[in-house]
């Protein structure tokens, strides 16, 4: 017997989570980018329910864009369980874009207005030539569903490409914290031991391997710290291929640090860095600074070389 109210039909056909907001009881917000996501999940829950809610008694298109959402839903509600915020993301990136079905004229305008004004920010390059080019046609009346969703699958590109970038630097700093504290602590533990001790006695006398010792030391602690400021000054707009290369080579900083300390301390002894009468004290801040800004040393070795090419 046909159904003489469409309307109950199609709320007995609605999605069995339609109306309801994920629950997220077991995934506490433990950061402020989960604090976000968790939020970010509970909007487009509540988006969702009210375009169910707007499309009650549609049938066709929409009501499978709302069921693919609402499985999108699920799965990001899943991922952010599982601590894979990138995936979770996605599937909420994807929600947005799978609305646009449901927008009038007036919402793609508005939508077009906000996507072109973040895209100013977000985008650079060969993205932001897209965004500009996509809203050029648009120009003067509503942008198609599929421009607008063009449009968005670039933004939220760009989203998700700085988000890793973050991680990646994120992922740094248990590892820059360690190699701080164990440099830290040792050179604690050697002083208390009195591995400078010679440093302030007169009675002592100093030998080239001493000093070579300690300058390679403070060499690798130089770069350890130069490393340190590398890192608070990170450039996320960078892509992310380079960034992670960036990352790495950064790591080898203090070994390189190290090794510039060698030819320093040589050179000091050999007099071809001429600043003075110097203390070995000074010259293990010599080690520090060649260690610390490379720029430093290498002037000092074009200089060095310089001199030499003018003597021959």
């Amino acid at each position: 017997m046909p159904d003489d109210n469409p309307g109950e039909t199609a709320a007995r056909q609605a999605p069995a989570s339609a109306g309801f907001l994920p629950s997220l009881g077991d995934w506490p917000a433990r950061d402020a980018q989960s604090a976000a996501l968790e939020a970010a999940l509970l909007d487009s829950a509540r988006v969702l329910q009210a375009l169910h809610e707007r499309f009650l008694a549609d049938a066709g298109e929409l009501r499978d864009m709302l069921g693919r959402c609402e499985a999108l839903l699920a799965r990001a509600t899943e991922a952010a369980r599982a601590q894979r915020t990138y995936v979770a993301w996605d599937c909420l990136q994807q929600i947005e874009r799978e609305r646009v079905l449901a927008m009038s004229d007036d919402e793609r305008r508005a939508e077009m207005a906000l996507t072109l004004a973040e895209s100013r920010t977000l985008l650079s390059g060969w993205r932001q030539d897209a965004a500009e080019a996509l809203a050029a046609s648009a120009r003067g009346h509503a942008p198609p569903v599929a421009l607008l969703q063009g449009l968005l699958r670039n933004i939220h590109a760009a989203r998700q490409e700085r988000r890793h970038r973050i991680a990646l630097v994120r992922q740094q700093l248990p590892v820059l914290a360690t190699m701080l504290i164990v440099a830290v602590a040792f050179f604690g533990l050697w002083g208390l031991l009195g591995g400078f001790d010679w440093l302030a006695r007169d009675d002592v006398e100093v030998t080239v391997g001493m000093i070579l010792v300690s300058g390679v030391l403070m060499g690798f602690f130089g770069g350890l710290v130069s490393f340190a400021f590398n890192w608070l000054r990170a450039d996320v707009s960078a892509r992310s291929p380079d960034l992670r290369t960036q990352r790495w080579l950064s790591f080898a900083r203090p070994m390189i640090g190290a090794a510039v300390a060698v030819p320093i301390v040589l050179f000091v002894e050999a007099g071809l860095i001429n600043l003075g009468q110097l203390s070995p004290a000074l010259v293990l801040a010599l080690c520090f600074l060649g260690g610390f800004s490379e720029r430093w040393f290498v002037a000092r070795i074009d200089r060095i070389a310089g001199g030499g090419a003018d003597r021959g």
